[in-house]
């Protein structure tokens, strides 16, 4: 469980040596995230998928006080040209 994302971009220099860009912030306040992979894309800017809860639609059940809430499937993109994190959409899981 995680509160905060970071991306961080990997190259390759002209020894061939690993690279490491400085981290790129793709959190989103009140959001819990349960697990987050890559999407393959070929060649188009990196996808990720995430499974996340927003804590702020978080609802207790009356008189039994069970916890509800609702997972989402979240799709971030990387832009390679404007190197940022874009949030694309969401689905209920």
């Amino acid at each position: 469980v995680e509160k905060q994302k970071l991306v961080y971009i990997l190259n390759r220099d002209s020894a061939a040596r690993l690279t490491i860009s400085s981290p790129l912030e793709a959190h989103k306040s009140n959001t819990i995230t349960f697990a987050l992979v890559g999407v393959d894309v070929g060649f188009d800017n990196p996808i990720f998928a995430a499974i996340e809860v927003d804590t702020e639609e978080v609802e207790n059940e009356p008189g039994t006080n069970e916890v509800l809430y609702e997972k989402s499937l979240v799709y971030y993109e990387l832009d390679l040209g404007l190197n940022h994190v874009v949030r694309k959409g969401s689905d209920a899981v």
